[in-house]
């Protein structure tokens, strides 16, 4: 899957190269940026060693070029919400957890949700439809 990643609100792309890029903010207001793989159920993060991150913590995602809160908040205020563009310019709604170590992610495809990762029934739960 090589899809593109951008924005919903400023439509700016998120992916560059081998990565899908997002501002974070931590609950202390400490500011960094995330690096995370564009692949599906990878849950690869990169970030600046002087970034530190805990398992079971909060962060707020935001768009590195609007700035805008990417908080999923008509589905959940742990998940974050970002577009998938395939080669065939399909959009599909991707949700991610801001949940530190939390392994979960979202493809919702018109009124169809697929799951990845080993958290992926923390938020909906088995045969979820919109």
């Amino acid at each position: 899957m090589n899809n593109d990643y951008v924005c919903p609100f400023c439509r700016g792309h998120l992916k560059v190269k081998n990565s899908v890029i997002f501002s974070a903010r931590k609950p202390n207001g400490e500011r960094g940026i995330i690096l995370l793989s564009p692949e599906i159920g990878n849950y690869t993060v990169r970030k600046h060693s002087s970034f530190s991150l805990e398992d079971g913590e909060r962060i707020g995602l935001y768009c590195p070029i609007c700035h805008a809160n990417l908080m999923a908040q008509n589905y959940n205020n742990n998940l974050a919400r970002i577009i998938s563009i395939d080669e065939h310019g399909e959009e599909n709604i991707i949700l991610i957890s801001e949940i530190v170590g939390e392994r979960c992610t979202y493809i919702i495809d018109g009124k169809k949700v697929d799951r990845f990762g080993e958290d992926a029934m923390n938020y909906f739960g088995a045969g979820t439809e919109f």
